[in-house]
């Protein structure tokens, strides 16, 4: 059991951080680690330590202010002390088993390390200490050394310690293992999963975080994401040392099922309360004389799900009887104004002792309907529930309450009905039973014993067959999703509220996010049907004719002007669009005046191809659209557009459009979006956990959100007829399966120039990481060739890589080209062949990337340029695949090549001058010699 929360006016912490380096690697992370760590720990909804108890040593110059601060905290802290430390970690030469800490002046070669603190002796300090807790962070290459050798002499010996002295340690990577930090991420990889835990908190019950629940949860996203997994020491009480309140905690937790949603046709796109679907789904089974027969519910907008017994009453049938009656059904919808009346035919049926159910198909759906949604039986014992039949004297309906308990051995579901309520009877045959714990319908009533308070039900997964409701997938693979899928795209919601307000508004807006975050679905499956609906029209283009000739032709197209007012044609369009003074109020009425209603919207999706091809002509068009709005202020032609980043850099200085940036969807948002449609599908359902699982295996990667649409629509092909399941994600491989086999495919489709780009390029965005495996390494555009440019835009429309625009990038050469998923490197065999084939060549590569970067940050000092045997490499390597070699690693090496040839006419000028003199000076000696003679 977790301990209490450790109490902040009696702890202290010291945050040491070293983030630029003399001769080491710089790691800029590290400062917005301290910055951030600090803001985290001194929230009071976090832990609240006060600020005078945190110390913070950024850059610390030498050994003893790090000592200094630490044995400070050591003597004031009663309750717990936290010492962190993030920067290099750094192993002695002569004894592999000590760690010692980089300072910015650390430097080391084959025999001793300067200017670094020996852990060990942070060590004696925080085991001094009088506080009754201790915790040491640690995110640094080799930082699990700190439990081998550090605290006392080996392993076992620190375990023992960990026990007495209340001791936690936990360290970003294992003994051998080195530490990450991602260029372009804001913290390191260790770090930034620490502010994750603390900042969002830990789904679970427990209301604080314990080390140990910390360690597990930044474990799991860490090894989701491919990073170095954490290692932790701890025993007993250490490891229950809690820090941080848990942010996700919630004292009554809601349903882990997502509740079905309508979405509206207007902007208020998260009003609805799934509970209304009970009501507005129940129905009255009616008798040719109008009597109640039973009841039924709405399993799908036109079908309606009740006994055959029931309906076999009302149509007046024998109650033994098994074929399918002959007539029409009637039935009304009791709970809705004026209880509308309609008529169904059967087109389910079975009459069995072991599953009495019948499927009644409307000649409509009926108005202000809703069907309901059914959701997973098992698990449900002790839950609440509700039912709504129809006893004897009762016609207008009566609620029931109960408690759900589990399956029996017949199959059917029982139920406790409250024995203080009225009892159940023959008139809740049909009627749904409501969970109100998962928000959907359980089950059906089938049967009852003598005293009316024991319920049998069928099962919601027994309920409807697959061909009387065959659905359409509501994912829609690797493509976008489309206006028709409107009611399956969930998640965007303040998203689309957001990018259609601005529509609305403003003449033009464009969508910008890095490729497979969701813009092009975001407009067609939700903006375009929110603007039609409002009255406006829309033609989306499509980059296969150029603008003024899609303009021309919406212009043509439009309703509005006269006879004689004949639309421009496609060159006037194009000479307006090139026109520098502003639109003639003819002119304007003469384009406008074509478009009635409330406007025209013209959504131009994958704006980067109209860029790459005509990048002035677009700018033409959000010029022309901005003066368009300055002559009518109606705004009756508008322009929304979404793009890649590198569309920012074709932006008119006049007129230029509203930019909303996309980011991916937070998880919350993501789990959201994975559940919702299925809600939608009758009797299908997520096995218990599978969602979540999802979201874990695809962790954070830049491209996840094809990468869930495709592992969903194999987990629907793959479907049983009540569930997705476990064992179809795991016949598929999970994510990473599911997107190695599409790699696979679209690597076929390549021609054989193609594929060897392809190869070359994929080789590039790696590098080795421990042990066998690769890590997917972001590499800038302006470090490929134009050809490998070219290849990863190709295959960003594949989603086999992601490009986004770093965080300063102004520039389209800024932009960042990375795999889209780990899983590749690991599951995609043809890739995996290329990257053991290549193992020593990009060990080599990135052993130069390093020199290089080094050489640049010593202000490209001669004395760090290539020379000797590491020369000689980089120029055969040179020679033998160019292409693999960046600009900048080119020029490197080629100052390194110039600079070794000076050094080497060097040498031969002063040999040679040296022979010189010793000849003239052996031949003048000479002479001497002969006259003294």
């Amino acid at each position: 059991m977790a301990d209490a929360l450790s109490e902040a006016g009696a702890s202290n912490v010291v945050l040491i951080g070293c983030h630029g380096f003399t001769s080491l690697e710089d790691l800029p992370a590290v400062r917005q680690n301290l910055t951030r760590l600090r803001e985290v720990l001194t929230d009071v909804g976090v832990w609240g330590i006060p600020a005078d108890r945190v110390e913070v040593l950024d850059q610390p110059p030498s050994e003893g202010q790090v000592v200094a601060a630490v044995k400070r905290a050591a003597t004031a802290a009663t309750d717990t002390l936290v010492v962190y430390y993030a920067g290099h970690g750094l192993l002695d030469p002569e004894d592999s088993n000590e760690l010692y800490l980089a300072l910015p002046e650390s430097r080391t070669d084959d025999h001793h390390i300067d200017s670094a603190i020996r852990y060990d002796t942070l060590r004696r300090y925080v085991r001094s200490s009088s506080a009754k807790r201790k915790v040491v962070l640690l995110d640094c290459c080799y930082s699990a050394r700190a439990m081998a050798g550090a605290m006392g002499g080996g392993a076992a010996n620190l375990v023992h310690k960990a026990d007495v002295e209340g001791t936690c340690l936990i360290a970003a990577a294992r003994e051998t293992a080195l530490a990450l930090a991602v260029p372009g991420e804001d913290f390191t990889a260790f770090t930034g999963a620490l502010l994750e835990c603390l900042e969002k908190g830990v789904d679970g019950p427990q209301e604080l975080l314990s080390m140990s629940l910390l360690y597990d949860a930044m474990r799991s996203r860490l090894k989701a994401a491919s990073r170095p997994e954490p290692q932790m020491n701890s025993r007993n009480a250490a490891a229950q040392i809690c820090i941080a309140r848990n942010r996700a905690y919630v004292s009554h937790r809601p349903s882990p099922l997502p509740a079905r949603r309508e979405r509206p046709a207007v902007t208020d796109l998260l009003a609805h309360d799934p509970g209304s679907d009970l009501e507005a789904s129940l129905v009255r089974v009616l008798a040719g004389t109008g009597e109640v027969a039973g009841g039924g519910f709405l399993v799908s907008p036109d079908v309606v799900c009740t006994c055959a017994y029931v309906v076999q009453r009302a149509l007046g049938e024998p109650g033994h009887a098994e074929q399918v009656p002959d007539g029409l059904v009637t039935i009304d919808f009791p709970l809705l104004d004026d209880r509308p009346r309609a008529q169904a035919s059967i087109t389910s049926w079975h009459a069995g002792d072991e599953k009495n159910v019948a499927l009644l198909r409307l000649g409509a759906q009926v108005a202000g309907t809703r069907p309901v949604p059914l959701v997973d039986e098992s698990g449900v014992w002790g839950h609440s529930c509700r039912a709504f039949g129809y006893p004897a004297g009762t016609d207008h309906g009566q609620w029931v309450a109960g408690i759900l308990r589990a399956r029996q051995g017949s199959g059917l579901l029982q139920m406790e009905a409250d024995a203080s309520g009225p009892s159940i009877g023959p008139g809740y045959a049909g009627s749904p039973v409501w969970d109100d714990s998962l928000g959907g319908v359980v089950g059906m009533t089938v049967a009852v014993d003598r005293r009316g308070h024991t319920v049998y039900l069928l099962p919601s997964s027994d309920l409807v067959d697959g061909n009387t409701l065959c659905p359409p997938c509501p994912f829609p693979g690797l493509a976008p999703f489309s206006e028709t899928q409107a009611h399956a795209f969930h998640g965007r919601e303040a998203d689309i509220n957001l990018v259609y307000a601005t529509v609305r508004q403003r003449p033009s807006t464009l969508l910008v996010g890095p490729s497979g975050c969701g813009k092009t679905s975001l407009l067609r499956a939700a903006v375009l049907p929110l603007l039609r609906a409002n009255g406006l029209g829309v033609t989306p283009l499509t980059p296969v004719e150029p603008l003024a000739v899609a303009l021309a032709r919406v212009l043509t197209q439009g309703q509005g002007g006269g006879v004689a007012e004949r639309p421009p044609s496609a060159e006037e369009v194009r000479g307006l669009m090139k026109a520098d003074s502003d639109v003639s109020t003819d002119l304007a009425d003469r384009i406008l005046g074509r478009l009635d209603g409330a406007g025209h919207i013209l959504c131009i999706d994958q704006l980067e191809e109209y860029t790459s091809q005509d990048p002035e002509s677009v700018r033409d068009l959000f010029r022309l659209v901005d003066r368009l709005s300055q002559a009518n202020r109606g705004h009756l032609l508008r322009i929304v557009a979404a793009g890649r980043p590198e569309v920012l850099d074709i932006l008119p200085d006049s007129g230029p459009p509203v930019v909303q940036f996309l980011a991916p969807l937070h998880t919350d948002d993501l789990k959201r979006a994975i559940a919702a449609p299925l809600a939608r599908v009758p009797t299908l359902r997520f096995e218990r956990g599978l969602p979540d699982r999802i979201l874990v295996d695809v962790g954070e990667a830049p491209g996840r959100m094809p990468l869930v649409q495709l592992v969903l629509t194999e987990l629907w092909y793959r479907r049983t007829p009540s569930a997705l399941t476990h064992d179809a994600y795991d016949s598929c491989g999970g994510v990473g399966g599911a997107f190695a086999v599409h790699a696979e495919e679209a690597f076929q489709r390549l021609s054989e120039e193609e594929r060897d780009r392809v190869r070359r390029l994929l080789v590039h965005l790696t590098r080795p990481g421990d042990g066998d495996a690769f890590v997917c390494r972001p590499v800038r555009t302006r470090e490929l060739t134009p050809e490998h440019v070219v290849t990863a835009r190709k295959l960003a429309g594949e989603r086999l890589v992601v490009l986004s625009r770093s965080s300063n990038g102004v520039r389209q050469d800024d932009e960042i080209v990375e795999l889209a998923h780990q899983a590749l490197t690991r599951q995609w065999p043809r890739l995996r062949e290329w990257l053991n084939e290549s193992r020593e060549a990009r060990l080599w590569h990135e052993a130069l990337r390093l020199q290089h970067e080094r050489w640049e940050r010593q202000q490209r000092a001669p004395s760090h340029l290539l020379r000797g045997w590491e020369l000689a490499e980089a120029q055969r390597r040179l020679a033998a695949d160019p292409e693999t070699i960046s600009a900048d690693e080119l020029d490197y090496i080629l100052r390194s090549s110039a600079r070794s040839a000076r050094s080497a006419r060097r040498a031969r000028w002063w040999r040679t001058t040296f022979w010189t003199l010793a000849v003239l000076a052996a031949a003048a000696g000479a002479a001497v010699l002969q006259l003294v003679i």
